[in-house]
C-alpha cells in the first residue's frame, strides 16, 4: 500500500500540493469598549464578540511533474491563480484530508445504499467524508450513513449544505477536519528555488462558527 500523505481541498478544487498541516489563528477583531467622559477606566464590553479565525493551509511546493523546470512552476502558480479567480465569490469549506489511501472512487450511484465502490471503503456510519470531482462547486461534504462492505449513503450536513449530482468516477475521502464558509484570500510560495518552492502557504478567512475534527482534546477540566 502506498504511504499516507495529506491534501487541502477549497471545496472541490486542490491545493498544491502534499498537504503539511493546518494552523488556526482564532481571535476578536474588534473589541467593543466604552470610554465614556473623563472616566479613569476603559470599560471593555465582553457581550462583543467580533471573533474571525485566520486558517492556513502549508503545503509543499512540489514542481510540475510534466515540466520540472521554472517554465512548469510558472505554469503551476498561474493555474493556482486561475483556480482561485474562479472562486473568489465563493465561501466554500476547507477540507483536510489526513490519509489519502482513504480515497476510493465510485463505481455507481443509486440503490439503497446508493454510493457504491469496488473492493470495499475504510469510511464507518458518523464518519465525515468529501464525495467531489474537477470543477467548481462539484463537491459534497456530508455524514456516512447506511454503510456496507462495499457501499454507503451520504446525508447532507445539518448546516445544509446541499449535494452535487453524485455520479460513477468521483472520489471520495475520509475527513480528517473541516471549517465551513471560508473565504480564500491568498496563497505565498515560499523558498522558491526557481522550479519549486519548499512551502505555499494558503491563507483563508471565516468567522470560525462552525468546524469539525475528528481527533478531539478534552481541555479546560
Amino acid at each position: 500500500m502506498a504511504a499516507a500523505t495529506g491534501r487541502f481541498y477549497y471545496g472541490d478544487f486542490r491545493l498544491w500540493r502534499e498537504a503539511i498541516a493546518p494552523d488556526e489563528r482564532y481571535g476578536r477583531t474588534v473589541l467593543q469598549e466604552f470610554s465614556g467622559i473623563d472616566q479613569p477606566r476603559v470599560l471593555v464590553i465582553a457581550a462583543s464578540g467580533n471573533a474571525g479565525l485566520d486558517l492556513e493551509c502549508r503545503c509543499l511546493g512540489f514542481p510540475n511533474p510534466g515540466s520540472k523546470s521554472k517554465k512548469g512552476w510558472v505554469a503551476v502558480k498561474r493555474g493556482l491563480r486561475v483556480g482561485m479567480d474562479a472562486r473568489i465569490h465563493r465561501t466554500d469549506p476547507v477540507v483536510w484530508i489526513e490519509d489519502d489511501t482513504t480515497r476510493r472512487v465510485l463505481t455507481s450511484v443509486g440503490g439503497s445504499p446508493a454510493l457504491h465502490v469496488a473492493g470495499g471503503h475504510p469510511y464507518f456510519n458518523g464518519d465525515v467524508v468529501l464525495v467531489r470531482r474537477a470543477g467548481v462547486g462539484l463537491f459534497s461534504l456530508g455524514t456516512v450513513s447506511g454503510a456496507t462492505g462495499t457501499a454507503f449513503d451520504l446525508s447532507s450536513l445539518s448546516v445544509g449544505i446541499p449535494l452535487h449530482a453524485l455520479a460513477a468516477g468521483d472520489e471520495a475521502f475520509l475527513v480528517e477536519a473541516y471549517w465551513l464558509a471560508m473565504v480564500w484570500r491568498d496563497f505565498e510560495p515560499r523558498d522558491e528555488r526557481g522550479w519549486w518552492a519548499k512551502e505555499v502557504g494558503y491563507t483563508f478567512r471565516g468567522n470560525g462558527a462552525v468546524t469539525y475534527a475528528r481527533t478531539t482534546a478534552t481541555v479546560g477540566s
